[in-house]
């Protein structure tokens, strides 16, 4: 009854606010322009020729009528970032939307029924990172909170590097942007660090070393720029708009002038909260009050969350004042600190029920009171944090709390869906449930049903988890009054619970908004039950799910001999060629499909070349994943020979690695090498080596 009086309610206020709403139209094109953001011109995508795309203000009852015109020779989209609208207006290729082709025109139109903060993107492969991007404000029909200046902030992270040549070098395993950000880790600096023995155990585990982001950017942008000022006077009071358009960088937010007032989140509004600092994962938006304290210009500033750098809007006009450094992260200690911890949401899950999408579009907004009634079934925090709880905070959920009530009614059925965010950083696949995006099912519900996801992080990275074209709870301490979003973070190794009412039809997009490990296979389809796809989209479905294959090659050229390996791969399969020779002797050349099941095991059949005394053969086998990190391989080949293979590599500084390599052949017996490397860059290392075979010499190793 409660849900379907606030039905009646929602449409009653939008029938009479639909007969005064404006149509607001935009222009948008997107096109190739050259952009200089460090100091070198790189070729970009642009909305209207700029980084982020314009601003499109809108009012709550307005039609948006968005034109977008695609000057480029490749397809594209744009998804409107949280916002509730018809599913062919969403804007995702394939899922809900028919993409833009070269040289043609789309018209989005759709009702504007909620008002906040949000922003739109391109869908389409990688152009997000390219610059197709910007902001959307929704102004309410009847604004609760007046501020002097209203000012969006758009934070986002820039590579001058092709976004596809990003994802083939994590593809390849090569850890260059660990190195360029100062991220590598070694046995020297887990020594300077007092925690060797938190990396033997963590490599006993067979788990790789710790980072919290995967690329090195070359730049952190505020509205397109490194630094920017806003003129503002003492005493006046600002709402900032934040948006975190990066393609994968959380930020920690703070201001030099004094603790931030969150007032909304993804849109919605919560009850007002001071805060030093929070973490904004990517593609959420928060709305935060600050104020101007004297006449001098005090640093709005966003931190990347793995200590590259940062990005700094200064507010007000005079003596600049700085924002406080953030101390990097202990990427050694990491599995001790909140970084790896998630809330433990098992306390949570009495909370049955969540808001509709049509209750959350009636919502008044204004904040209210809490009640010492509304404290109960609240979970108690914790009173005394750790320093580094303080000064690297997690999400702020826990600190958000819902005006008014979002639980839905405990009448309707629950169905209640377990996601593990699962991934192979090594191999760079991302998955849920082990299986990427190719590979799923549908994620199906039923409208009229509440719907709870459970997502239990397994990886040891950060992920921000979007449903598109709902809001939902994410159930924190505040129980009923836990806080609606659209967007949220799973933290590494951690649990989170969200629940929403199915209100929808049709297939929304649910992925990771990590762009890397959105197109690596963290997506699924959530699809309602007894609903069929659009006629436009039927046809062309099955685009959405085409593979990708990735190439690079490895090469040493030594004083006596040369080896390497050529390597072609998708999520599953892949096929490698690897060579060792001497200048004046014998050659073995291994020729491998391998079929990938996870990152512990892959199946290998395959044959061997040689010049040698032995024949030519076939081989089948697997690879394996031993503690500490051991790679090994075991085959049988078809003279009815085995082999044993095990190889190691570690760092020894940022830029010295030792490796060592032990064979087995029930033929040829033993054969060994061990050798040391010192990268140069990118692509080269210098190395030495000695081979039981080939004997001793120096050269240099080519990754590409």
């Amino acid at each position: 009854m409660k849900t379907r009086f606030a039905f009646l309610s929602f449409l009653i206020l939008l029938l009479g606010s639909t007969a005064l709403a404006d149509i607001k139209e935009y222009n948008l094109v997107i096109r190739y322009d050259a952009v200089n953001l460090t100091g070198r011109s790189v070729q970009a995508m642009t909305i209207n020729g700029a980084i982020p795309g314009p601003s499109l203000r809108f009012r709550e009852g307005d039609t948006a009528k968005i034109h977008v015109r695609n000057e480029m020779d490749v397809e594209t989209s744009i998804h409107w970032h949280g916002i509730l609208l018809p599913n062919l207006q969403d804007g995702v290729p394939y899922v809900t939307t028919p993409p833009i082709m070269p040289g043609t025109t789309f018209t989005y139109e759709f009702p504007l029924i909620h008002s906040g903060t949000y922003w739109y993107h391109s869908h389409t492969g990688l152009q997000e990172q390219r610059g197709v991007y910007g902001s959307i404000v929704i102004e309410p029909q009847m604004p609760s909170i007046t501020t002097d200046i209203d000012h969006v902030v758009v934070i986002s992270d820039w590579t001058d590097e092709n976004p596809d040549e990003v994802l083939r070098t994590l593809k390849s395993g090569n850890d260059y942007y660990s190195l360029k950000k100062g991220a590598m880790q070694s046995l020297y600096g887990a020594i300077k660090a007092d925690a060797l023995p938190d990396v033997l155990m963590r490599s006993w585990d067979r788990m790789p070393p710790m980072d919290i982001s995967d690329i090195a950017y070359d730049r952190f942008l505020v509205n397109g720029t490194q630094s920017a000022s806003l003129n503002a006077h003492t005493g006046q009071k600002l709402r900032l708009r934040i948006i975190n358009a990066s393609a994968s960088t959380y930020f920690y937010l703070q201001y030099s002038g004094g603790n931030m007032q969150v007032i909304s989140a993804d849109g919605v509004n919560v009850k007002p909260v001071h805060l030093e600092r929070f973490l904004i994962a990517v593609a959420e938006t928060y709305d935060v009050v600050i104020t101007v304290p004297d006449n001098k210009a005090y640093e709005f500033r966003a931190t990347a969350q793995d200590g590259s750098g940062y990005t700094s809007l200064f507010i007000g006009m005079g003596e600049q004042v700085a924002a406080p450094d953030i101390p990097k992260p202990n990427l050694y200690k990491m599995h001790s600190g909140h970084d790896m911890s998630g809330a433990n949401m098992s306390s949570m899950m009495k909370h049955n029920g969540s808001m509709s999408q049509n209750d959350m579009k009636n919502m008044p907004q204004q904040e209210s009171s809490m009640s010492e009634s509304d404290m109960k079934g609240m979970v108690e925090q914790e009173s005394n944090m750790s320093m580094s709880m303080t000064e690297r905070p997690p999400a702020p959920y826990d600190n958000l709390r819902s005006p008014v009530s979002t639980a839905l009614s405990k009448d309707l059925p629950l169905r209640e869906i377990r996601l593990e965010l699962t991934g192979d950083m090594e191999r760079y696949v991302w998955s849920m449930n082990g299986k990427t995006l190719n590979e799923a099912d549908l994620i199906r519900i039923k409208k009229g049903d509440n719907v709870r996801f459970v997502l239990v992080n397994k990886t040891m990275m950060h992920h921000p988890m979007h449903l598109h074209g709902h809001f939902f709870r994410v159930v924190n301490k505040h129980g009923d009054y836990s806080p609606l979003k659209h967007t949220f973070d799973v933290p590494p190794l951690g649990t989170q619970v969200i629940e929403f009412y199915a209100n929808e039809e049709k297939d929304w997009f649910f992925h990771c908004h990590v762009l890397y490990h959105m197109k690596a296979g963290m997506a699924r389809i959530v699809h309602y039950e007894d609903s069929e796809l659009d006629p436009l989209i039927a046809p062309i479905r099955k685009n959405l799910f085409k593979e990708h294959w990735y190439f690079w090659a490895d090469a040493s050229f030594l004083t006596q001999m040369t080896e390497g390996q050529l390597v072609a791969a998708d999520t599953r399969n892949t096929f490698r060629g690897t060579w060792e020779a001497g200048w004046d002797e014998d050659f073995e050349a291994v020729f491998t499909y391998e079929r990938y099941f996870n990152r512990f095991f892959q199946a290998i059949a395959g044959g061997v070349l040689t010049d040698g005394e032995q024949e030519d053969r076939g081989i089948i086998g697997f690879r394996y994943l031993l503690p500490f990190l051991v790679e090994s391989s075991v085959w049988v080949d078809t003279e009815g020979d085995a082999r044993i293979t095990l190889d190691k590599s570690v760092h020894l500084t940022d830029r010295l690695y030792a490796f060592g390599e032990f064979q087995y052949d029930s033929e040829s017996k033993e054969e060994w090498l061990i050798g040391a490397g010192l990268k140069l860059s990118r692509h080269f290392s210098l190395i030495a080596q000695h081979h039981s075979e080939y004997d001793a010499g120096v050269g240099i190793n080519i990754r590409y």
